[in-house]
């Protein structure tokens, strides 16, 4: 689809910067920036593509980004109407493009008409390039472009700089959105894909085959973990051998009884009571050889699910208390969050949780607590979203959706700077190199963005990334 945009003009200070001008993106011409060593240059835009050009060493430099999103465009096809006649401008990558400009050799406004086609669009921007004459003493533009703050505390930052530092911009909008609630959360196993390994007995721990496995070691449900050699106490050896004592009179006893019914002649014992015996004395013998057994058997620690070892507290020789967790299992794809809502506001929703490293979780509610912890109710959430690098007991921030809705801009959380006031500030590009910080007042919305409700319009450009960057120009 071609769409054709009458832009324009744009008239160059001495100074070199001007602003741009078009239906329906007109803010108002800048002050020119403070230093004289700009170069000589015009800015056009559309609402498809933003156009710098800047005369350097007799030839005319044209950076092409989008309107939205600040962008470079790479691919792009521009031919340029000159006061010599039309040039086809040669791309020299990262969305820079030039032309030969001899015409420029002179001082005075050139009018300049510039074809942009890039996959199937078309626009015509139309600008004027002035060229101020020489004057003795004064430094000659051209020399440097550098990124400074203007009088009026915009920032004027060129194109490659912007490049640099990796500026993007966002078209926003006033819209109602669902209102979340901030709780403190961690990270949580899954109880369906995790387990922990206790021992029954107190005992000493020893090295299965091949030693003790390493924390972050993947393990199979059944794998022997460790073995614990049952601890005996004097007592209990005192109480096991006259078990056994007693239970070897009562096998001698039974043998014998077993052998005299063997022994008396066919008719006087019957076959029964034979049996009987015999069936006596294997479980006299048996109960025999549990008492020897008992507590000397080793008992193997078996991992009771798949997953990775996530805890561990063993080394050989240490004493096993019953009960204590040996190891933990973990599967790190099935983390969960564990959020605590102290004003008790359950929404049965989902959300989103904030890592200390700025990451962002996905959250599926899974399921909330009957009962009061420290006062809070514990919120059990799943984490839908793949993340690297998580560990239990992880603090988070949870975004919880409360189904209220609140009207404003949303924002990502990146565009929002604190100033050395306190005041909060977005950065609003008004002009392809002239950003405009705004004071706003902001709510928190989600794990990625906050609503700006006062101090910005719609329909702004607003920096999104390297705004931090952008406000540490001076």
């Amino acid at each position: 689809m071609v769409r054709v945009f009458g832009i324009g003009l744009s008239l160059l200070t001495v100074l070199g910067l001007a602003a741009s001008a078009h239906e329906g993106h007109d803010h108002g011409a800048p002050p020119p920036p403070v230093s004289a060593s700009i170069a000589p240059r015009f800015d056009a835009s559309s609402e498809a593509f933003e156009l710098v050009g800047v005369l350097r060493d007799g030839k005319l430099i044209f950076h092409l980004d989008r309107f939205i999103g600040n962008s470079p465009v790479s691919d792009a096809e521009i031919e340029v109407e000159t006061p010599a006649g039309p040039q086809k401008a040669k791309a020299v990558g990262g969305g820079s493009y030039q032309i030969e400009a001899p015409f420029a050799g002179k001082p005075g406004s050139h009018d300049l008409i510039v074809t942009v086609t890039s996959k199937g669009e078309i626009d015509m921007l139309t600008a004027a390039l002035v060229v101020a004459p020489d004057e003795p003493g004064k430094a000659k533009p051209g020399a440097t472009d550098l990124a400074q703050r203007l009088p009026d505390g915009a920032v004027f930052v060129p194109k490659p700089s912007q490049r640099i530092l990796g500026l993007a911009n966002l078209k926003v909008e006033h819209a109602a959105h669902p209102q979340v609630s901030i709780l403190p959360g961690r990270i949580v196993p899954d109880p369906n894909a995790s387990g922990v390994v206790q021992a029954s007995v107190a005992g000493r721990l020893s090295a299965p085959p091949g030693g003790f496995k390493r924390l972050g070691t993947r393990v199979k449900a059944g794998d022997v973990l460790a073995i614990v050699q049952p601890a005996i106490s004097a007592a209990d050896l005192t109480a096991q051998a006259q078990q056994m004592r007693e239970l070897d009179q009562q096998v001698s006893l039974v043998s014998r009884r077993l052998e005299r019914f063997r022994q008396i002649a066919a008719g006087s014992v019957t076959r029964a009571q034979i049996e009987d015996t015999e069936l006596e004395l294997a479980g006299l013998q048996a109960r025999r050889a549990a008492v020897e057994t008992f507590q000397r058997q080793p008992e193997r620690l078996l991992a009771p699910v798949d997953g990775v070892l996530a805890a561990a507290n063993v080394i050989a020789g240490q004493m096993a208390d019953p009960n204590a967790t040996l190891f933990q299992i973990v599967d790190p794809a099935r983390f969960w969050v564990e959020a605590l809502s102290y004003a008790g506001v359950v929404a049965e929703t989902g959300g989103s949780a904030v890592l200390p490293d700025g990451r962002v979780l996905r959250l599926a509610f899974e399921g909330a607590g009957l009962s009061d912890r420290n006062q809070a109710v514990p919120l059990h959430f799943s984490i839908s979203s793949a993340e690297a690098g998580l560990r239990l007991g992880q603090l988070v921030s949870v975004h919880m959706v409360t189904g209220q809705a609140h009207e404003g801009l949303a924002v990502p959380r990146a565009s929002v700077i604190r100033a050395a006031n306190g005041a909060m500030l977005v950065y609003e590009q008004s002009n392809p190199e002239r950003f405009v910080p705004r004071e706003v007042r902001i709510e928190p919305l989600d794990a990625e963005r906050m609503l700006v409700v006062y101090g910005l319009e719609a329909g702004r450009r607003i920096v999104t990334t390297g705004a931090e960057l952008l406000h540490q120009v001076r």
